[in-house]
This record gives structure tokens, C-alpha cells and sequence, in this order.
């Protein structure tokens, strides 16, 4: 019996933070494919987000309901 409550509660955690905690990543790019270096990638109406690397790829973890990224 504990077994299973541990079980379910571990599954409740998993569902929020895939929920909660949704992670995107990318690839910023110019109109000629040339990468992107230190381009701002954030989450729309908030104060989250991050720039690209040098390949200018970039990774987020996102905050809101239904985030959109600028």
C-alpha cells in the first residue's frame, strides 16, 4: 500500500513539472542561416529568458500558461 502512494505521488510530480516546468530550445537565425550570437530570446510578458550561444542556439525553461516567445 505504500508502495503504491509513493508511486502516485512520484507521478503527480512528474505531470506538474512537465506542466509547470516546460522546457523549449532552439536556433535563432538571420534570413541568410547565418547563427545568431547573443540574440534575446524571452517569454512574452514576463522577465524570463535567455540569449543564444555562440552557435546560436539557445534553451528555456518557461514559466507561463501559454507562453509565446519574442
Amino acid at each position: 500500500m505504500k508502495s503504491k502512494r509513493l508511486t502516485a505521488l512520484l507521478i503527480m510530480l512528474q505531470l506538474a513539472a512537465v506542466v509547470y516546468g516546460q522546457e523549449v530550445s532552439g536556433l535563432v537565425s538571420a534570413d541568410n542561416g547565418e547563427p545568431l550570437i547573443g540574440a534575446s530570446v524571452l517569454e512574452k510578458g514576463t522577465t524570463n529568458g535567455t540569449i543564444t550561444d555562440f552557435d546560436g542556439r539557445f534553451q528555456l525553461t518557461l514559466q507561463g500558461d501559454n507562453p509565446i516567445l519574442v
